[in-house]
C-alpha cells in the first residue's frame, strides 16, 4: 500500500484487529500484456495475535491496443 495517500482503505488497514478472522485486498493490474488479479489475504488465529500471510497472482485476459 502506498502509505502516501489517505482514506478509508488506510483506515482499514490501521483499525485495531480484534474479532478480526481474515483480511483480504485485491489489486487488478496490467503487468506485460495481462490483467491480472493479486490477492494478499491475511488470517487470524483464534488467539487474535498470530496471522498466515498468502498471496496469490492469477492472470485474467491478455490485453491489446486494438
Amino acid at each position: 500500500m502506498n502509505s502516501n495517500l489517505d482514506g478509508p482503505l488506510v483506515s482499514a488497514f490501521e483499525a485495531d484487529t480484534t474479532g478480526v478472522v481474515k483480511q483480504e485486498l485485491i489489486t487488478y493490474r496490467v503487468r506485460d500484456g495481462q490483467l491480472v488479479k493479486e490477492t494478499t489475504c491475511r488470517k487470524f488465529q483464534s488467539n487474535g495475535l498470530d496471522y498466515h500471510d498468502v498471496s496469490s497472482v492469477e492472470p485474467l485476459v491478455e490485453v491489446t491496443n486494438g
